[in-house]
């Protein structure tokens, strides 16, 4: 699919990865897997402001881009659910949003056409209430 969204920098720095806290990884994992088709490519353990870590990292969806870590506090619950809000673009979103309420995800609102970005959008929670945009390009 090709993206036809300008890129660039001032800087010599890419934008490249993001974390979602999840109380659940493996549960939430499996989410993203079903509903959004992410591939797993990592699983490390560590320890980030003095706390146990356990996090599973996704490959970017195409070459160069930013991968998505889902990633999880042993020693207690994750913050709150909507700190962040994860993007997607996809071909088919009416497909996406069966997927993600088969997988136990929530439609907060409707699809709704934005005719001025030529764009329909969806939002997705994933079972633990967490943020993801789905844009489909029109025409």
């Amino acid at each position: 699919m090709a993206d036809p969204r300008p890129f660039g920098t001032t800087r010599a720095t890419q934008y490249s990865f993001a974390k979602t806290f999840v109380h659940d990884l493996d549960a939430m994992a499996k989410f993203y897997e079903e509903v959004f088709g992410l591939i797993p490519f990592g699983r490390h353990q560590d320890v980030m402001f003095g706390r146990a870590i356990d996090e599973i990292t996704f490959q970017s969806t195409y070459q160069g881009g930013p991968a998505l870590t889902l990633i999880q506090y042993l020693d207690s619950a994750g913050p709150s659910a909507g700190e962040a809000v994860q993007g997607y673009v996809t071909e088919d979103l009416d497909a996406l949003v069966d997927r993600a309420r088969k997988a136990g995800g929530t439609i907060p609102e409707p699809i709704r056409e934005i005719s001025e970005f030529s764009i329909r959008v969806g939002f997705v929670l994933d079972p633990e209430g967490h943020v993801n945009e789905v844009v489909q390009m029109m025409g």
